[in-house]
């Protein structure tokens, strides 16, 4: 609507300058168009800018997911760090038990992304998030053209992760697959004594198991 009213005030403006012949009529109608006109790009402004008639609201989620890797008994919560100072992470992981395709979410300028510890056995994403709304419908009416309505003024993203889950850089995923790769007939031996271990102690306490490799993970990565 504000688009309107500065519509009708330049036409207004422009009607009375050059249209009304009475000096009077015409300066004051002239005047009255142009202090509309001000006013309308003044509140455009301060709506664009300042987000004048509106108000701010923060919801809360918690929404579960699942592992970035096809991992048996554990977590995984992949990243990657974006930029050289490695303080905003791209984090990976599925948002459905049937997801074929880990999610990748990419930080903007507005998110901030952290990790947090829980008890448990299941891994969440939780959002808070801070947006923009119309304190009324009247400023909707007037500024809902420029559709900034629930435009986001923050949002925080914490992972919770429990112990029997492992958070991971792309390039320590890489690492430990290679890692866990037996080479020598010793070495496969070795490996899969370990796994025989790891599937007997699931089948009583799969989040013992859990654990258990998480734990040896952590030991071969060096973390």
């Amino acid at each position: 609507m504000i688009i309107v009213i500065l519509v009708i005030f330049t036409i207004l403006a422009f009607l009375a300058l050059m249209m009304i012949k009475p000096m009077v009529w015409r300066v004051l109608g002239t005047l009255i168009g142009l202090l509309g006109m001000v006013a309308s790009v003044a509140l455009i402004t301060a709506n664009m800018h300042d987000h004048f008639g509106m108000k701010t609201v923060t919801t809360t989620t918690t929404r579960q997911i699942y592992s970035a890797t096809n991992s048996q008994g554990y977590g995984v919560l992949l990243y990657q760090n974006l930029g050289t100072d490695g303080q905003e992470k791209i984090y990976i992981y599925r948002d459905q038990t049937t997801s074929n395709k880990p999610k990748a979410v990419t930080p903007d300028l507005n998110m901030t992304s952290s990790q947090k510890t829980i008890d448990g056995d299941k891994a969440y994403r939780k959002d808070t998030k801070t947006s923009y709304v119309y304190k009324n419908s009247f400023y909707k009416f007037l500024f809902g053209i420029a559709d900034n309505n629930y435009e986001t003024k923050s949002q925080r993203v914490v992972y919770e992760i429990p112990d029997t889950w492992i958070v991971l850089s792309t390039q320590q995923a890489k690492t430990l697959q290679a890692k866990l790769t037996p080479k020598t007939d010793e070495e496969k031996q070795a490996f899969a004594e370990q796994q025989q271990e790891f599937q007997a102690t699931a089948q009583s306490d799969p989040d013992e198991a859990a654990r258990d490799q998480v734990d040896n993970i952590k030991s071969i990565l060096g973390i």
